[in-house]
């Protein structure tokens, strides 16, 4: 008997076969952006799981708010390295214009109130981002992960 399909590694599979559409080989570097820095690195975790089911080599990050050196620090070291593998690098506003050029693809997890429910309102550094940097629109994929057990892909329309 087997056992029923992970909502979420399916989501992740999928959207592992959609990136390997555009980086099927080489050194390849994944972000994963959330304003939830939680709910963000357990994505990453799990994202970088899937990835690694065929044998790809993976290697994870994380990265804090205000790290000036993700490039000297972990990109390029990663990058430098011979043979086909991942890096996973998990944090909040990599979808800043001054990161944006560091991935070959990235995913931007959305989190919403339940419906019905008050909006929070954000810290200002958070609406500053949202604002300037449209991560949204930024992404390669958009998860809504209100619910990290049954996350779904939003596809965006941005004519």
């Amino acid at each position: 008997m087997s056992s029923p399909e992970n909502p979420v590694q399916t989501l992740q599979r999928s959207l592992r076969d959609l990136m390997r559409q555009n980086a099927r080989a080489g050194r390849v570097v994944v972000a994963v952006d959330g304003l939830d820095a939680h709910r963000t690195r357990a994505f990453a975790n799990g994202f970088a799981a899937v990835l690694g089911e065929d044998g790809t080599p993976v290697e994870r990050a994380s990265v804090g708010d205000s790290e000036p050196d993700v490039r000297e620090r972990i990109v390029a070291p990663f990058r430098a390295g011979e043979g086909d593998a991942v890096l996973v690098v998990d944090g909040r506003f990599l979808h800043a214009p001054e990161r944006r050029g560091l991935w070959n693809y990235s995913v931007w997890l959305e989190s919403n109130p339940p419906i019905g429910s008050p909006r929070p309102e954000l810290p200002d550094a958070e609406k500053r981002y949202l604002a300037t940097a449209r991560p949204k629109a930024a992404a390669s994929a958009i998860v809504e992960n209100s619910d990290p057990a049954h996350p779904v892909q939003v596809f965006g329309d941005f004519c």
